[in-house]
């Protein structure tokens, strides 16, 4: 196991060496930001690093608090839940609307925590062909009782190649189910797509202020969200957000809230302190969108496959698993480090290449990992 010795940013410390990190999943840069460490210590000298009880009873603190009102800020909606794990949003949200739902469609490559979630409430589950608004149709047609509600579950952003969900195409098949309904796992998404950060539905010009809220409706199909505040928000821990009326459904419908101890105080801090810093420098989202863009560019001259979106990261398979490995190692000796992803939702046993971009680096940064690619491929 390799040891991370310092905070993840543009230059990071594996094993007592330093890289130039294209890794991990600290889109914006505040997981070092001074701010968002000042605030964590603060909060820790002033409530502890935790309340030890659930938030049914005395666990909610200020930090905590904080969150949910920074959140809600954010993406300008009534309120917002904050738990201690991202892992955990998928399970939360089921939890306020699978009453209202009959059968759940599923990506076949959706991230781990949607399957988990999903077995969870024993709905009838049906998978479809991986980002296949086709494939969904006959799903749905083949499988869908008359007059059954569907909920479709996937990935707003794919976290092993960085793909885009088509969710207009997917909202194009929904609409002639009645009270039928799309969520999406937007935790690679959050703080990183869309003009102000909001996600997926933000990036393809969805009506934001719909998203998250009950009853489903008969017009059109209800949109849902989840997120996460440990990648882009420099924080730690998952996030809902929505009307009052579904944050209420959400809380009183989880074990979460009565059953799991609250949020560590300096990661509830932390993590309002980067919802802030974001919703108050809006700019910070368009440098990560145009870092994302100059690295996309910069492979495809490569002649690598890769498309053009805003998408911070991207995996890309470049002969087998060794060739990878190779290359992964042949790039740390010149002291860049890539992740070579294995096991992972979408992936074979060969993996992946995992080259994320941050706001905070240069594109002097980008060249110098361009350029060390070119002498490996």
């Amino acid at each position: 196991m390799q040891l991370m010795l310092s905070a993840p940013g543009t230059s990071t410390t594996i094993d007592g060496r330093s890289y130039l990190y294209f890794g991990g999943t600290g889109y914006l840069g505040l997981q070092c930001h001074p701010q968002v460490i000042e605030a964590a210590c603060e909060a820790t000298r002033r409530w502890g690093v935790g309340s030890a009880t659930n938030r049914g009873g005395w666990g909610t603190t200020p930090p905590v608090q904080e969150v949910e009102h920074r959140a809600a800020q954010f993406w300008q909606c009534d309120d917002a839940y904050y738990f201690a794990s991202g892992y955990s949003c998928n399970h939360i949200l089921l939890s306020a609307i699978h009453r209202s739902v009959d059968m759940l469609f599923v990506d076949e490559f959706a991230h781990f925590s949607i399957e988990d979630a999903c077995r969870f409430f024993r709905l009838p589950i049906v998978r479809f062909r991986h980002r296949d608004a086709m494939a969904l149709s006959e799903s749905l047609g083949e499988h869908l009782p008359p007059g059954a509600v569907p909920l479709v579950f996937s990935d707003g952003v794919f976290a092993s190649r960085g793909s885009l969900a088509p969710v207009q195409q997917y909202l194009e098949v929904l609409q002639v189910y009645d009270h039928a309904a799309l969520c999406l796992d937007d935790c690679h998404a959050v703080g990183v797509l869309g003009t102000r950060g909001w996600g997926t539905y933000e990036h393809f010009g969805l009506d934001t202020a719909q998203v998250n809220d009950l009853p489903l409706s008969s017009a059109a199909p209800r949109l849902f969200a989840t997120g996460t505040l440990s990648k882009a928000f420099g924080g730690h821990g998952g996030i809902v957000y929505g009307s009052t009326r579904f944050i209420h459904a959400a809380r009183d419908g989880s074990d979460y809230f009565r059953g799991a101890s609250a949020p560590a105080t300096p990661a509830a801090a932390a993590s309002a302190m980067g919802l802030q810093l974001v919703t108050e420098n809006p700019e910070i989202v368009y440098r990560l969108q145009r870092n994302a863009k100059y690295l996309r560019a910069g492979l495809r001259s490569l002649g690598l496959e890769v498309d053009s979106s805003p998408v911070p990261f991207v995996g890309i398979t470049l002969g087998d698993g060794a060739n990878m490995a190779r290359l992964q190692q042949s790039l740390a000796s010149d002291q860049i480090l890539v992740a070579h992803s294995r096991c992972y939702s979408g992936l074979d046993a060969d993996g992946a290449l995992r080259i994320a971009v941050f706001a905070t680096h240069t594109t002097e940064m980008i060249d110098q990992l361009l350029t060390a690619l070119a002498k490996h491929l």
